[in-house]
């Protein structure tokens, strides 16, 4: 007997901001005051923990 796990597949070209903005909505205003890799990294994080950014998740 063989088991079979499908698991999604992503896009090559994954995409923070758009990802973040298709499942939560608009970006936070705040955002563009920090730089774009900083900006990135909290998103990816935001996405990987299902919830969406607070104004206190970049002093961290």
């Amino acid at each position: 007997m063989v088991l079979t796990l499908e698991l999604p597949i992503r896009p090559a070209s994954f995409d923070p901001f758009t990802s973040y903005e298709s499942r939560f909505g608009a970006l936070p205003i705040w955002l563009d005051e920090l730089s774009p890799a900083e900006a990135r990294a909290l998103l990816r994080q935001a996405i990987r923990r299902g919830a969406p950014l607070a104004q206190a998740d970049h002093l961290f």
